[in-house]
């Protein structure tokens, strides 16, 4: 007959691995989330980024050669990149995308459309847009500035968040550091960690355990994405395997810090 005291710690220790399984769990999805935003941030902020021009439409009123302005452009502290589309270029773009309404605007004209450059800008730029179209008016030769405002705020707004949320992982990380090195040094001591290792190694699985149910639970939450929108990134193995394996290194810390006695 097994004693009763036998029975009550064998309780616990199958209780304790529950309760282990269930926050590492829980720690796991939440990280899971996070790099699934980092890095669905990180693509939606590039392609923002790919798509943001400016359109300067070039004057006919002031004769100036577009290489000396697109000269001047470049000189400007943001640009990255600037491409002069003349405007038999710029019809012939169009003609590609709509030609119904190339046939309603060359009925009066042959050609109706200006010569224009298309700029991209810096992420440094696009903080202070407002400066940079500024700059721009007092080239000679420019008649308009187009640009969509809203679309350089969500470029930032984007980018902000790929950094917060690479931030916030990074202080996690940290923070887990922090009590793995609390853990050997001060609640165990150095000497004891590989008895402690061979001991625990459950525990240990059973954080493995977690973090793997959490990337297959995530994946199965966040896929059906994939056929709704082009923009769909899973984030890669490296990933999936810290996350995995800081969930067994947290159940091993937390196995130390509850078998105190």
């Amino acid at each position: 007959m097994v004693p009763e005291n036998n029975v009550e710690n064998g309780g616990r220790r199958r209780k304790g691995y529950r309760v282990a399984f269930l926050l590492v769990f829980a720690g796991a999805m939440l990280a899971e989330s996070l790099v699934f935003l980092l890095v669905q941030m990180r693509d939606v902020a590039l392609v923002l980024k790919e798509d943001f021009r400016i359109v300067v439409v070039k004057s006919d009123r002031v004769k100036r050669e577009s290489a000396g302005m697109e000269e001047e452009f470049m000189s400007l502290p943001g640009t990255a990149e600037v491409s002069f589309v003349s405007r038999g270029e710029r019809l012939r773009r169009l003609r590609e995308t709509d030609p119904d309404l190339v046939s309603a605007v060359t009925g009066m004209v042959s050609n109706p459309m200006p010569d224009t450059f298309d700029i991209a800008l810096d992420e440094s730029a696009l903080g202070n847009l407002n400066a940079w179209v500024e700059a721009a008016w007092k080239i000679k030769g420019v008649e308009e500035i187009k640009y969509k405002p809203l679309a350089a705020t969500a470029i930032l707004h984007a980018l902000f968040y790929g950094h917060y949320i690479a931030l916030s992982l990074a202080m996690a990380l940290v923070a887990l550091a922090a009590l793995v090195l609390m853990t050997v040094f001060y609640r165990r001591g150095a000497a004891s960690l590989p008895e402690s290792l061979r001991r625990d190694r459950n525990w240990f699985f059973t954080g493995l355990a977690a973090g793997a149910s959490a990337a297959v639970l995530s994946y199965a939450m966040v896929y059906p994405v994939k056929y709704l929108s082009p923009l769909w990134l899973w984030p890669g193995v490296l990933w999936q395997a810290a996350i995995i394996t800081s969930g067994g290194v947290c159940a091993w810390v937390l196995s130390q810090w509850k078998n105190t006695h």
